[in-house]
């Protein structure tokens, strides 16, 4: 009898020679070479499986939702497509509470601290930084790409996963093994780079054969890594609003229905009923009931003691369940994406800091993880910065520090008086560094130590000045006095009345 064993199903789907894991990271064999047919396999799995799912997070982050794409209602029913992009919101809120006040990059070392600094502002790091931090919440993920101009300075652009992805090792470090670009070009051909340690091979695809690639050129890379480097949300890969967008259609489709209400109500149909109309007038009538909105009706006792009845048709009424809908919606979204919702009562008036603390603390937890994932990233692109800049030790990456500040709203009075509780009792840097608007204690406390020896030098210099024209003053007035008395001999004494009182002896 044949023994059966359960083979456990593997987590990660099997492409030809590569892996993909449930986030859609590509692994690849360490100690395989990928061919063209791996190669294609990937890009198409990539083009087939992956974009459109990027496309819709765009979509949505641009207003395009599910509602304006769902079969139209009859012409005379309201049919209102109402989007309420939260999408957008919750990626602009969070990244500028994330990246709003630019990364401060340090290093012990001077030469290559004046460096970044220039370096920065050249390429406009801060901006790349805002743009790579905006597509890893819209997607889960996205890319610095660094390169040479033609003078052999290094530069660094966003790349979008829309067409570049990045494949791993199969080792437990999973190192970077390659990166892939593709796009098309004005013939529509397939344009595709595959970036390794050391060189960038480039192919294109013709449309003749949809599994072939001819190798177009091959160029040397100088950097010690893959030059395209992949800055995440979160290690699952999921973005901002990835479990929210169910939530998001119901709102969509709550307040379009809403919308519809009001349409209704304003375009009721007007009910009539015994008004002594003749036969042929409420067949009119009512054979034109959606253009004219109006039921005329007859009823069986028509006489003159029958009631007139005319008012309008209104169906029933779930504008408070409605309400509470949205209400609830609007809740549970603000709550699963971790976005702080500034209409929120606990803003109004001058809110205390611990309540503020308290509000903020779920989005800076996650903007706490998302900091640690860029700060890896942001490594990379130095390691790759300085291997190329001549006269630099390549290995100043290693000592480089980043520090982000979330821009979250403080009270400054509480501060200020923690600050003058501590002070004495602790180390003024450590206070210091307490403070949120203090991005560099040590640089603090030499300005305002030099400020103090400023003050105390005009101190001293008006201090100087002013017994400086005592003594003058005083010099002065005795010159006077001695030149008063001169020549004359003092033969009198005067009385406090002014009157002479004799001759002095």
């Amino acid at each position: 009898m044949a023994l059966e064993i359960d083979v456990p199903e593997l987590e990660n789907e099997v492409l030809n020679n590569a892996q993909i894991t449930h986030n859609g990271t590509f692994i690849f064999p360490a100690d395989q070479e990928i061919t063209t047919g791996d190669l294609v396999s990937l890009i198409d799995y990539h083009r087939l499986h992956i974009r459109p799912d990027y496309l819709k997070d765009r979509k949505y982050y641009e207003g395009d939702h599910d509602i304006m794409h769902r079969p139209r209602k009859a012409p005379y029913k309201p049919d209102n497509r109402l989007v309420v992009n939260f999408p957008r919101k919750a990626v602009t809120s969070f990244n500028g509470f994330f990246i709003g006040t630019p990364v401060k990059i340090d290093s012990d070392d001077k030469k290559a601290d004046d460096y970044i600094s220039t370096w920065t502002n050249v390429n406009n790091f801060e901006d790349v930084n805002a743009e790579v931090s905006k597509e890893s919440s819209m997607y889960g993920r996205s890319y610095y790409f660094v390169y040479q101009d033609e003078s052999g300075n290094p530069c660094v652009v966003p790349s979008s996963p829309l067409d570049t992805f990045l494949i791993y090792d199969d080792t437990i470090a999973r190192n970077v093994k390659y990166g892939v670009h593709y796009s098309y070009n004005v013939k529509g051909e397939m344009m595709v780079s595959l970036m390794s340690v050391g060189q960038d091979r480039e192919f294109v695809m013709n449309g003749k054969s949809d599994n072939y690639l001819d190798q177009v050129g091959v160029y040397a890379l100088p950097y010690p890594i893959v030059p395209i480097i992949e800055a995440v949300e979160n290690e699952e890969r999921l973005s901002l609003c990835y479990d929210i967008v169910t939530l998001i259609d119901a709102l969509d489709k709550a307040m379009s229905e809403k919308a519809n209400d009001v349409d209704y109500f304003a375009d009721a149909y007007l009910k009539i009923i015994n008004a002594y109309m003749g036969e042929e007038e409420v067949k009119k009538f009512n054979e034109n009931l959606r253009d004219e909105r109006m039921l005329v009706v007859n009823g069986a006792d028509s006489g003159a003691e029958a009631d007139t009845q005319v008012d309008f048709m209104e169906k029933p009424s779930a504008d408070e369940t409605q309400e509470h809908l949205v209400d609830r919606l609007v809740d549970y979204i603000y709550q699963i994406a971790n976005v702080v919702n500034l209409n929120d009562e606990a803003f109004a008036g001058n809110p205390a800091g611990v309540t503020l603390k308290l509000k903020y603390q779920p989005m800076k937890d996650m903007a706490d993880v998302k900091a640690n994932k860029f700060k890896k990233s942001l490594r990379d692109v130095f390691r790759c910065v300085f291997s190329v800049v001549p006269g630099m030790n390549p290995d100043v990456w290693q000592g480089l520090t980043f520090r982000f500040t979330q821009s979250t709203p403080q009270n400054l009075l509480e501060l200020a008086q923690a600050y003058s509780l501590f002070y004495g009792k602790m180390s003024t840097k450590l206070l210091l560094k307490q403070m949120p608007f203090v991005d560099d204690p040590d640089e603090a406390m030499a300005e305002f130590k030099k400020e103090n020896a400023e003050s105390q030098v005009q101190t001293g210099n008006m201090v100087q000045q002013y017994l400086q024209s005592q003594t003058d003053q005083q010099k002065g007035g005795v010159a006077n006095g001695d030149n008063g008395s001169s020549g004359k001999e003092t033969n009198s004494t005067t009385h406090q009345s002014g009157q002479s009182v004799g001759p002095t002896k």
